[in-house]
């Protein structure tokens, strides 16, 4: 019985050893925090970007021992000066601190990616790396004085100045008689302004400029820069102005002007614009200092939406014509600007649209849609959350309420049996991953990775 007993034992053995060994699958990175620091100023260039160097003028860091930074890169030019609002670009490639233990997924949610001291853009795995572009922190800083700030020698009364390096193109001019203000200009944004319809008196006149914000932008990152003032120009008696060519309907003085009256006018709360000729602006678009305005055909000025040729436009209630995105009544729409996009500029988009890079669908009022929705029998994922990226159209591997999705390159919803990742995995006819089942008599386990 003992030989009988021994020889099952080492016959089970050697059994034992035929079963391979169950592998056991490393755990996916579920999130990723990356730390950026960038100290420059407006005017610096980019400096080399240090990993874990935190005293340094640029670095990144990882923010889990789980994987670290191997690699950085501007994709923003290192060999131009920085300007004021500028967020430069870098891509940062991450890798598992142990293949063994951890991996990186297909794909993220923009939640799912957390950026400290910028704006995270994109993440794309590469091998067993994960790469993402970020954004820095916008540039700040104070804007340079204009240059060359003088008198054109041919043309009497006319200020001249020069742009020069890291000014936003806009100015504010204060015309001075002896040491006595008679006008101010709060933004000019050519490089030349005509101060003669105010020298009506004999005397000495200067102007002092500086640069100032402009856009949106610029106002949270950019500050005025200092007083440049000009040398004295010399108006003598048979040289005075008349007054003619004054801005509005007042003298520098502050007292009416007696010429005919041109320019806005309200009446009954409705606006008007008004030509030196006595027409009104009426049934057409007009832009006064880079700003578009639409007038009905009995002259008054547009407000809200406006329809032309099954173009829709919106006017904010000062009359401006809006562009780019706008959230309207809590609805996001996109009005062409007037940098290259198809339609008219100011015309809200319709249908299907590539806005920097990413696929949105508006309807066709131009709301931004957002879920799921059907067109053409095919199912596309439209971001819902509204932190980042909302309303872009959703590729790869996704979850929305406790269910998983895959959508292709074309963004089409996938069903049945797919490899993804090197995995076959099984869709139902709703879109969401079979987990924990059986399927075609194939075993599926809680990943959703057919157990081969």
């Amino acid at each position: 019985m003992k030989k009988r007993t021994m020889a099952m034992v080492i016959l089970t053995a050697f059994c034992l050893c035929l079963i391979p060994e169950k592998v056991m699958a490393t755990a996916a990175i579920n999130s990723v925090s990356i730390k950026v620091g960038l100290n420059i100023e407006a005017g610096d260039r980019l400096p080399d970007i240090q990993i874990d160097k935190t005293s340094a003028d640029c670095y990144v860091t990882a923010g889990s021992k789980e994987y670290k930074v191997t690699e950085a890169a501007w994709v923003t030019s290192t060999s131009k000066d920085m300007t004021i609002g500028e967020e430069p670009k870098m891509n940062v490639t991450l890798t598992p601190s142990n293949e063994s233990d951890a991996y990186f997924k297909s794909s993220y949610e923009a939640t799912k990616i957390k950026v400290n001291g910028g704006s995270y853009v994109s993440a794309k795995r590469q091998g067993s790396d994960l790469v993402v572009t970020l954004r820095a922190k916008a540039i700040k800083g104070l804007y340079a004085e204009p240059e060359d700030v003088g008198w054109k020698d041919t043309r009497l009364g006319l200020a001249v100045w020069s742009k020069g390096d890291n000014t936003s193109g806009a100015y504010e001019v204060w015309l001075y008689q002896g040491k006595k203000i008679i006008f101010k200009k709060e933004q000019v944004t050519a490089t030349a302004y005509n101060f003669y319809p105010y020298m009506t008196e004999e005397g000495t006149y200067s102007y002092k400029i500086r640069s100032i914000p402009f856009k949106q932008e610029e106002l949270k990152n950019g500050k005025k820069s200092n007083w440049v003032e000009s040398d004295e120009l010399v108006i003598r008696d048979r040289d005075v102005s008349d007054g003619t060519g004054k801005e509005a309907d007042r003298k520098a003085d502050g007292t009416a002007n007696t010429e005919p009256k041109s320019g806005w006018e309200q009446q009954s709360g409705a606006w008007s614009y008004r030509h030196k000729d006595g027409t009104l602006q009426a049934n057409s678009w007009m832009a006064l200092d880079n700003v578009w305005y639409r007038f009905d055909q009995n002259g008054k000025m547009v407000t809200g939406w406006f329809i032309l040729d099954s173009d829709i436009y919106y006017l904010d209630a000062n009359g401006a014509m809006l562009t780019g995105w706008q959230k309207i009544n809590n609805v996001w729409y996109y009005f062409y600007p007037d940098n290259g996009h198809e339609g008219p500029q100011g015309a809200a988009a319709v249908n299907w649209q590539v806005i920097d890079g990413y696929t949105y669908f508006f309807s066709n009022q131009g709301a931004m849609q957002k879920g799921w929705i059907n067109q053409a029998g095919r199912w596309y994922y439209l971001n819902t959350i509204p932190v980042n990226l909302e309303g872009v159209m959703m590729k790869g591997l996704f979850t929305r309420d406790e269910k998983t999705y895959y959508t292709g390159e074309d963004g089409v919803m996938a069903t049945g049996w797919h490899q993804v990742d090197g995995y076959w995995r099984y869709f139902h006819q709703d879109g969401s991953m079979a987990v924990k089942t059986t399927v075609d008599g194939y075993s599926i386990n809680e990943e959703g990775v057919w157990e081969q």
